[in-house]
């Protein structure tokens, strides 16, 4: 079982700067290669982060139903949720349970907002393999994208703290459903968070564990993120997993098998979304 996250970056029109280079960064001509990398490694299930209606509307009609060229038939669905909507093949799964909750933008006891936008929130679907019967829970989530360092140039006072209590919100409701439906959970997507963050810290204090340490096969080991935005984009370094921002965790002692952790970082995908799309092959 494939299991994908992916932020496809949220901008829906070109902009002068990149039809000077000769290009365009609209959702039109961006879905196209999001579209060609979910096909490309076809997951079961893919939670996606900073999606908009016109993005999730040209990605089905591309993913709604296609052949490989293998013959094989393909076909997803998608669970809506805002920003933070997951996809899954229709074909080989049964949504049991879904549901979306939109983060506050007030953190309890601290001053500041939280949320931009109305963009960061978590989607969760509770999935049924047919030919099986195995379930499984995948939860997309995008957190608070300020940086709690006072040196950096988006600095806002309490952000880490911030980051803490929304992913702490995104495992309670996790647990609810593991003890609901006695089945391993997923959660996946942009934590705005490195490896040693307070947000990765929390994980571990709250028993859940990066699917990275966990993997016993080929493991992807670069950060995942590059520049793409409306001033342009360039490859630049991979960088190293300590600095990734996406990541997947599963709580601790689940019965699964993480049997490799990859990214698509391909050089053409470098001007569709700043974080390349991450995915592990699991085995319940």
């Amino acid at each position: 079982m494939i299991l994908m996250t992916n932020n496809q970056w949220k901008y829906d029109h070109n902009n002068e700067k990149w039809a000077r280079l000769g290009m365009d960064c609209s959702a039109d001509v961006r879905s196209a290669g999001l579209v060609r990398a979910y096909q490309q490694i076809c997951p079961d299930i893919l939670a996606v982060q900073e999606s908009s209606h016109l993005m999730e509307r040209l990605i089905m009609q591309s993913l709604f139903e296609y052949a490989t060229p293998q013959g094989e038939r393909i076909s997803y669905k998608l669970v809506t949720g805002g920003d933070t909507p997951i996809y899954y093949r229709d074909d080989k799964f049964f949504p049991i349970e879904t549901g979306y909750y939109l983060y506050p933008e007030a953190v309890p006891g601290y001053e500041g907002s939280f949320n931009n936008a109305r963009t960061k929130s978590y989607t969760f679907g509770v999935f049924e393999e047919l030919s099986t019967g195995k379930r499984v829970i995948v939860v997309s989530t995008h957190l608070w994208w300020k940086s709690g360092n006072p040196e950096r140039f988006n600095y806002q006072p309490h952000s880490n703290i911030a980051r803490v209590y929304q992913i702490s919100l995104a495992i309670q409701k996790a647990e609810e459903l593991i003890t609901k439906y006695a089945c391993p959970a997923f959660i996946m997507g942009d934590f705005n968070a490195g490896i040693d963050s307070a947000c990765m810290n929390e994980v571990a204090k709250l028993g859940w564990t990066e699917a990275h340490d966990l993997c016993t096969g080929e493991r992807d080991e670069t950060k995942g993120h590059h520049f793409c935005a409306p001033d342009g984009f360039e490859r630049g370094e991979p960088g190293v997993y300590h600095d990734a921002l996406d990541h997947i965790i599963v709580k601790n002692g689940s019965a699964v098998a993480i049997q490799s952790y990859k990214r698509l970082n391909d050089a053409w995908f470098d001007c569709v979304s700043d974080h390349y799309p991450l995915y592990v092959d699991i085995e319940i």
